[in-house]
C-alpha cells in the first residue's frame, strides 16, 4: 500500500513538472522569437524644411464701407406721389427715384409766373421812361425790385417742385425701405440708402508706431466671415493726418475693387499689411508639426548606416521646435534646420528611434535640386 502511494506521488510529480517545464520552455522561445523579430517600421511621408522669402506684414482689424453710400432725405414736405426703385435694384445717376405731390406748388408757380409776366413789363416800361427821366428814379427802383422779387418767386418754387422729383446723385444699388406711395414724409426724414457697391473702403485702425512702415500704395489681403477660405486685396489709398489721442491709433483706408459685388458695406475684415520688406524662415507644412501641452514637436528622420540587405535605414528622432505664422498651409518653424527630413501626419504612430520606410523620398530627391537652384 505504501510503496502504491508513493509510486503514484512520483507520477504525479512527474507529470505536474513536465506541464511546468513545457510552458517555460514556450515561453523562453516566444522570447527568442519577438527579440529575433524586431520592431516593424512605420510607412510615412515626409516633408523638407525650406527657407522661403516671407514678406513681413501688419495684422489689423477693419471694417468696409461704400466710398460713396448716403441715406437719401427728404428736403421738403409732400405726399409721396410716385415711387420708381425697389430694394436692391441698381439705379443710374439722375434717375428718378420718389415723386412727391406737386399740385399746390406747381399752381404757386403759375401765379408768380404770371406775376413775374406782369413786373418784368412794367420795370421795361419804367426803364425807358426812367432812361427819358420821365418818371422818377424811386418809381424805376420800385418798379425794379417788384421785378426781382417776383423773378425769385418764381426761382423758389421751381426749386421746391425740383426738389419733390427725388433723384440719384450717382450710380448706386437700392436698400431695403418701406416707403409706399401715399406715405407722407416730412422734410428730413429717411427715404432710402444708396450704396455704390463696384468700389469699396476698407478701414482700420494701426498702432501710430507702425506709421513708419506704411506707405500708400501697399497692398492688403483680408477676409470676411461671410465668405469662409476667400482672401480679397485692397491698396492703401489714404493714412490719416491726425493720430486719436484715446487710442494712439491711425486710421488707414484701403480702396477694394468689388465688380461682383460679394462684399457689402459694414461687414467685418480680418486684414493683413503686406509691408515692402521680406525675411527668411524655415518652413514645414502644418501637418508635420504636433501640438501638445507639453510643447510643439517635430520627428526628424535621420539616414542610419545601410540594413543587411544594403538597404537605406532611416529612424526617426523627436526635436521641439518653436511654431510661427502659418501662411498658405505653411509653418514657420525655428530649432530646425532647412533641408531637413521630418514626418507627415504619423506623429501618434512614433516612438524615439522608431524605424521608418520614407514613400515619397524619390519625390522629395527629385524636386530638391530645383528648389535649391531657386
Amino acid at each position: 500500500m505504501l510503496k502504491r502511494f508513493i509510486l503514484t506521488s512520483i507520477l504525479l510529480a512527474l507529470g505536474f513538472g513536465g506541464v511546468i517545464g513545457f510552458k517555460l520552455f514556450k515561453q523562453s522561445m516566444i522570447a527568442d522569437y519577438l527579440s529575433n523579430l524586431g520592431t516593424p517600421p512605420v510607412y510615412l511621408n515626409a516633408a523638407m524644411a525650406e527657407t522661403e522669402a516671407w514678406p513681413q506684414h501688419l495684422s489689423a482689424i477693419g471694417s468696409l464701407r461704400a466710398r460713396r453710400g448716403i441715406d437719401i432725405r427728404s428736403e421738403v414736405d409732400g405726399v409721396i406721389r410716385k415711387l420708381h426703385i425697389e430694394p436692391g435694384q441698381w439705379i443710374a445717376a439722375g434717375e428718378l427715384l420718389v415723386e412727391l405731390d406737386d399740385t399746390v406748388d406747381r399752381a404757386t408757380l403759375k401765379s408768380a409766373d404770371v406775376r413775374l409776366q406782369k413786373a418784368r413789363r412794367d420795370f421795361e416800361r419804367d426803364r425807358a421812361l426812367f432812361e427819358r427821366e420821365l418818371v422818377s428814379e424811386d418809381q424805376f427802383e420800385s418798379s425794379r425790385s417788384e421785378f426781382e422779387s417776383a423773378e425769385a418767386m418764381v426761382e423758389e418754387t421751381q426749386g421746391i417742385i425740383a426738389k419733390k422729383n427725388i433723384r440719384a446723385p450717382f450710380d448706386s444699388n437700392i436698400g431695403i425701405h418701406s416707403l409706399a406711395e401715399g406715405h407722407y414724409l416730412s422734410r428730413g426724414d429717411a427715404l432710402v440708402s444708396l450704396q455704390d457697391l463696384d468700389t469699396l473702403y476698407l478701414d482700420m485702425k494701426l498702432p501710430e508706431k507702425e506709421l513708419e512702415d506704411l506707405r500708400l500704395g501697399q497692398r492688403v489681403n483680408f477676409s470676411v466671415p461671410s465668405h469662409p477660405g476667400r482672401r480679397y486685396h485692397g491698396v492703401i489709398r489714404y493714412i490719416d493726418v491726425q493720430v486719436q489721442a484715446t487710442t494712439r491709433n491711425v486710421l488707414v483706408r484701403a480702396e477694394v475693387d468689388n465688380p461682383q459685388h460679394e462684399l457689402l458695406p459694414g461687414m467685418f475684415a480680418d486684414v493683413t499689411v503686406v509691408l515692402n520688406q521680406s525675411h527668411e524662415v524655415v518652413t514645414l507644412p502644418r501637418t508635420a508639426v504636433a501640438f501638445t501641452l507639453y510643447g510643439e514637436t517635430v520627428y526628424i528622420l535621420k539616414e542610419e548606416a545601410g540594413g543587411e540587405d544594403g538597404t537605406t535605414v532611416w529612424t526617426a528622432h523627436r526635436q521641439p521646435v518653436k511654431s510661427g505664422e502659418t501662411r498658405d498651409g505653411r509653418l514657420a518653424i525655428t530649432g530646425l534646420a532647412p533641408g531637413e527630413l521630418v514626418a507627415l501626419d504619423t506623429q501618434h504612430r512614433l516612438l524615439e528611434g522608431s524605424p521608418v520606410v520614407i514613400e515619397n523620398l524619390a519625390e522629395l530627391a527629385a524636386t530638391a535640386p530645383a528648389a535649391e537652384s531657386e
